[in-house]
């Protein structure tokens, strides 16, 4: 509930002990992964990186997930997201392409509803994945709806008496998908 109310997910103790080192020596690593889904730094404390810090306690399985998580951003951590979470990380705009591994990349493989909603995300726009998408591309796609039924209905166009024999609603739905980017290029 914190984290989702915007704490602090990098505040220190007085001691310099910040939340995902104190889970690395107590072996949490469920809390591990949720504190680094929501950008939890990696960066040395004074008892060292967070990988660090787990091996010296013991905690293998802990430190070996620190390792192979360490180019995920927070979209890649498909396990510990909720759909509600992976919706609004892909509604702020997170990247499909970024990290190593990248979201995409995980999502391919991946069960659960974060990895389907990444993978739906990543098809070109359509209704079924507007919600998907970032607040300007949806702004953008709202807005070329509109004028395309605005010109359908100035021009009176139906299949049937359209320019070319394609009606402005059906050129439209094939070519939103290519006017409505996800990212920025």
């Amino acid at each position: 509930m914190l984290l989702d109310a915007s704490a602090a997910v990098d505040q220190a103790w007085n001691n310099g002990s910040t939340p995902l080192s104190m889970a690395c020596a107590e072996g949490h690593l469920e809390v591990a992964k949720l504190l680094s889904s929501y950008g939890a730094s990696r960066a040395a404390t004074p008892f060292g990186t967070p990988e660090e810090v787990a091996n010296r306690a013991g905690h293998a399985d802990l430190a070996a997930w620190l390792v192979a998580s360490r180019g995920w951003t927070p979209l890649a951590h498909l396990e510990t997201l909720t759909a509600a979470r992976a919706t609004s990380l892909l509604r702020s705009g997170a990247s499909l392409r970024e990290g190593e591994p990248t979201p995409l990349q995980r999502a391919a493989g991946g069960a659960g509803e974060a990895a389907a909603l990444v993978r739906r995300a990543a098809a070109p726009w359509s209704p079924a994945s507007h919600s998907l998408f970032p607040a300007a591309a949806r702004a953008r796609a709202a807005l070329l709806v509109l004028s395309l039924y605005e010109i359908h209905e100035r021009y009176h166009l139906d299949s049937a008496g359209a320019t070319n024999g394609i009606a402005a609603l059906d050129f439209g739905h094939c070519v939103l998908g290519f006017a409505i980017a996800r990212e920025s290029q």
